[in-house]
């Protein structure tokens, strides 16, 4: 059969075949604008190669197995497509290009795969935190990234890359982490100790369509009680150089009460301790020659002119003033010209006798002396002998005192007990003759004790265990040197050795020792607690306790007690809640909140609390 086709005909079958092999074209005939990112608006434009002269294009959009996109746009004569994506769901975006006449000439397609912004978590430091250093008297500054318990802290989210448009931010964090406030991107917290926060956050566009999550963990690692000391300290210094600066200015009394806040800020500062203890003793030097002074006004208006200058005389002696000498010199003018030798001889027995009551003796007596050149008196002949008298037997107190003192720091109680009896015999000194009875009481106890592991060792001895009898009478010769302890050291050590690590316990090891003794434990306490091992500062510190019983130092003992039980409660509690938070994020809510609960009786905790409220159990 033949059949005949017009030239018409066969042009139009010309064009469907060109047609046809191109209706594929590539993906590079649709341009996607950017990347795509969830909840922000998609632009693809068409290839303008693509079109014909006076064609366009017809647009569609299919989600593979996601939501139908967000309001489908034409833009730029429908050169452009626009949608925002709902979810990360692959896109098909499908394009025909149609000639004047409507005729589709080509067609191409592209996927679209929308992601979810990056939030990037970040704690803003706006200044960072310093502590005091109170052996160098200044401040330092921590590093950024310590960060201070129970104290908000400002968090702030961002989106990367950056969206467009309005979007929203919603916080969350772990039970033991407050959420005090937050203003969209920002938001502040609190954690009550130590440990981890975890914040969570997740961004929304204005549409409320999720553009992205993100978590991270803040490390807080100050405690609270660290700072607080910190700022007293340093408190206690200024507090205490406002003192210093008062007193220069003569504001004696203010310049005390700031000496005595200092102290009760920073009780341990021996610096500022001393500083007040010096501070008193001048203040009251200070009060006393007012008091002196004023008294001297009211004899002077009384017309009882001698005795207004024997006050004044005495108070320039106890603290003398720049304007004190004309004061005496005015009463002086005042006293009857006959009188003037009495007078001054009266003058130079009051300055002595002033002295004299200070304990100043040296001083006392250059002015007796002169006294007596101007106007003999056997009363001060007297007193003049007597004062060299005293000196003589305070010299003599004084070196027997420095001597046992010395022997006592060498561990030699009897020598050192029977020179400070010498020196009360010369000069009575009522605080040496308790530190006597003490030491008394300290030998006797010795004594008992040394006596006590005698006979322990006895008894270990007779049961044949002769190595730990050996150590009983070794550890008796060390806590007071005896006789019988030592004859039987020295026949037992022919056959018989110490284990190498036995361990020979002296007196302070059953609470016996000296004022001395507790000072050189106190001492190496000190040591240990300035190098942060707080447990065994503690321990040296109740040795020295018991031995030396003190109100301060119990005071420190149940504070570093206390310190020590709540750090290590906290970190138990810190195991338990870092435990339930695994426990909740995996989904676990009941397991989780009988260890939130657990930690609660460990220790308290309101961040955990309330969390457990709001989880309605």
């Amino acid at each position: 059969m033949y059949i005949k086709f017009s030239r018409s005909f066969i042009l139009s079958l010309f064009v469907l075949f060109l047609f046809s092999a191109v209706s594929f074209a590539a993906s590079e005939s649709i341009i996607l604008n950017g990347d795509a990112h969830v909840g922000e608006q998609v632009v693809l434009s068409a290839a303008a190669s693509q079109v014909p002269n006076g064609g366009s294009v017809a647009w569609s959009v299919n989600p593979t197995t996601g939501k139908n996109p967000d309001r489908i746009l034409l833009r730029a004569g429908g050169m452009e497509c626009a949608f925002t994506p709902l979810d990360t769901e692959p896109i098909k975006v499908f394009a025909s290009f149609l000639d004047r006449e409507g005729n589709e000439v080509s067609n191409s397609e592209i996927m679209v795969n929308p992601k979810e912004f990056q939030i990037d978590i970040a704690v803003v430091i706006d200044k960072p935190l310093t502590l005091w250093d109170a052996s160098k008297r200044s401040n330092y500054v921590l590093s950024p990234d310590v960060l201070l318990a129970n104290s908000p802290l400002k968090i702030r989210a961002s989106l990367n890359p950056a969206f467009k448009g309005e979007h929203t931010f919603k916080w969350n964090s772990d039970a033991a982490t407050a959420l005090l406030s937050q203003d969209n991107s920002e938001i502040f917290i609190r954690r009550g100790t130590i440990g981890e926060s975890e914040i969570y956050v997740t961004a929304f566009n204005s549409s409320g369509i999720k553009l992205g999550s993100g978590e991270s963990k803040v490390k807080i690692s100050l405690p609270v009680s660290t700072f607080e000391e910190s700022n007293n300290q340093r408190e206690a210094w200024n507090s205490w150089q406002r003192s210093q600066a008062l007193w220069e200015s003569k504001n004696y009394a203010e310049a005390v009460e700031n000496a005595k806040k200092a102290v009760n800020l920073s009780p341990r500062d021996s610096e500022i301790v001393e500083g007040l203890r010096a501070m008193n003793t001048n203040f009251a030097r200070f009060t006393k020659a007012e008091k002196l002074r004023a008294d001297a006004k009211t004899l002077d208006s009384n017309k009882k002119y001698e005795e207004s200058l024997k006050n004044l005389r005495s108070a320039q002696v106890i603290w003398p003033l720049d304007n004190g000498d004309e004061e005496i010199r005015a009463i002086e003018e005042k006293v009857n010209e006959q009188r003037v030798l009495q007078q001054q001889a009266n003058w130079l027995r009051d300055t002595a006798s002033a002295y004299d009551n200070e304990n100043m003796y040296e001083d006392a007596l250059e002015y007796y002396a002169k006294s007596l050149e101007i106007w003999p008196s056997d009363a001060v002949s007297e007193r003049v002998e007597r004062i060299k008298n005293r000196l003589t037997l305070i010299a003599d107190a004084d070196k027997y005192a420095g001597e046992g003192n010395t022997l006592e720091r060498e561990g030699k109680l009897q020598d050192a007990l029977n020179h400070y009896s010498a020196s009360i015999m010369s000069n009575p000194d009522a605080t040496l003759r308790q530190h006597i009875d003490e030491l008394q009481s300290v030998i006797s106890r010795r004594e008992r004790q040394a006596n006590a592991l005698y006979r322990e060792g006895q008894d270990l001895q007779r049961r044949n265990n002769n190595q730990e009898a050996l150590k009983r009478y070794t550890e008796s010769m060390k806590v007071w040197e005896n006789d019988n302890a030592k004859q039987r050291i020295q026949q037992l050590s022919r056959n018989t050795r110490l284990a190498p690590d036995a361990v020979i316990r002296g007196a302070e090891d059953f609470g016996i020792g000296t004022r001395i003794d507790a000072q050189k434990i106190s001492q190496n306490a000190d040591e240990l607690y300035s190098q942060g091992n707080i447990d065994e500062a503690l321990e040296l510190y109740k040795k020295a306790l018991s031995i030396s019983p003190s109100d301060d130092l119990r005071k420190w003992v149940a504070k570093l007690d206390g310190i020590i039980k709540d750090r290590d409660a906290v970190e138990a509690a810190n195991k338990l809640i870092n435990d339930a938070n695994a426990l909740f994020k995996a989904g676990k809510t009941k397991e989780a909140l009988e260890l939130y609960k657990q930690s609660l009786s460990v220790h308290k905790n309101s961040e955990v609390e309330s969390f457990i409220q709001r989880q309605g159990k």
